[in-house]
């Protein structure tokens, strides 16, 4: 619909204005049964210079729009030097767009952050990312109709067309595809049974008493298999030890697997337990009695959903025979450990649409996706 209320936006810059940008999602996605309200703490640390990575070598400003004195949308703006030295491509990024279905106020806010990144010397716009392409990424356009696993995001139904009606086309697509334990296609099942039969393949859960370097080395197997997708950035340091951080405390060995290809690590997968299924009803508050439940939810160690954020196998072996046949293993492997917590379902996300060979294992393997996030850019 067409706004024609009068707004504001304004840059937050203390409490008042934190407590301003946690509001907007409750505002925007109120009466949405999909919506999962994430956990104000976590949300603070997110837009954190203390916490969030991309502050060790970018920076951010994030804003809110008012809408007769009621937080009605918001929106982030944020430089990664990291992306500049490696694409040299002028590229600035916008992150965070929540909104309630006004064209005015999009606009206003899509502008904003257009012109904080122009004043830094940025001539494209490119988003969402909360906060870099590493992290949250895309906006769901497609899945509306499905809760959002660990580290994905939401969307209402109207914010993709906002977007584009402001001049921002979709550059990329992110698929996330579900998959239940118990409905393995026998085609996978081949796949990772000549995978285990080969001398070559050995696999491995991360090793825990050395978790900080077994996250450097699955990283380091992501920047090799990465490296040629679309928009990618190498994950440095910073982004490491957030990472090692903050997933220590739910991380157990075996929801990590490292595949050795003749003697070296070539291949790798993360499990994360899905927490947002755990702290759905808090409503974004520990206290004063969800802080115990959430940890009696990892102490016990039992999950009915859970998220794979990384799996690929380094580029020399792209083209080898076994590919195939390593990756199913992994997915075979995660399938197994599946059974044992009677998980519902396991998502793959994201998966690149461009990347053809993933996209073809990912549907072998689950079928179509479950969900469709966007990327959009333009010109500033």
């Amino acid at each position: 619909m067409s706004g024609t209320t009068t707004f504001e936006i304004r840059q937050i810059a203390d409490t008042a204005g934190r407590r301003d940008w946690l509001a907007v999602p409750y505002l925007v996605y109120a009466g949405d049964p999909s919506w999962i309200p994430p956990l104000d703490l976590q949300e603070k640390e997110r837009i954190s210079p203390s916490h969030n990575p991309l502050f060790a070598f970018g920076e951010a400003a994030f804003f809110v729009a008012y809408r007769e004195a009621r937080p009605v949308g918001r929106i982030s703006a944020q430089v990664n030097r990291r992306h500049l030295e490696h694409h040299h491509d002028g590229v600035g990024f916008f992150g965070f767009f929540d909104c309630v279905d006004d064209q005015a106020i999009a606009d206003g806010l899509l502008q904003t952050a257009a012109k904080w990144l122009k004043e830094r010397g940025l001539s494209r716009m490119r988003g969402p990312f909360n906060l870099t392409v590493n992290q949250d990424s895309g906006l769901l356009v497609d899945g509306f109709d499905t809760s959002p696993s660990i580290l994905t995001s939401h969307a209402a139904p109207w914010t993709g067309k906002l977007v584009e009606a402001a001049g921002l086309p979709g550059v990329a697509d992110l698929y996330a595809y579900r998959m239940h334990p118990e409905r393995v296609p026998p085609e996978i099942t081949r796949l990772a049974a000549l995978a285990r039969q080969s001398a070559r393949i050995k696999t491995r859960p991360m090793a825990m008493s050395r978790f900080r370097d077994e996250v450097a080395l699955i990283f380091d197997i992501f920047n090799d298999a990465w490296s040629d997708n679309w928009g990618f950035v190498p994950v440095g340091k910073a982004e490491i030890d957030a990472m090692a951080r903050d997933t220590r405390p739910i991380m157990r060995g075996k929801f990590g697997r490292i595949v050795e290809i003749d003697g070296e690590p070539a291949a790798m997968m993360v499990v994360l337990p899905d927490l947002n299924q755990v702290v759905a009803p808090f409503r974004g508050k520990l206290l004063p009695f969800n802080w115990a439940k959430l940890v009696a939810a990892v102490l016990r160690d039992r999950w009915t959903t859970a998220r794979v954020p990384l799996l690929g196998i380094r580029k020399a072996h792209r083209g080898d025979i076994i590919a195939p046949a390593v990756l199913s293993l992994l997915i075979t492997d995660l399938m197994e450990l599946g059974r044992g917590y009677d998980i519902e379902w396991i998502e793959f996300s994201w998966v690149l649409s461009s990347n053809r060979a993933m996209v073809r294992l990912a549907e072998l393997a689950a079928g179509k996706p479950v969900k469709t996030y966007r990327v959009y850019e333009k010109a500033i």
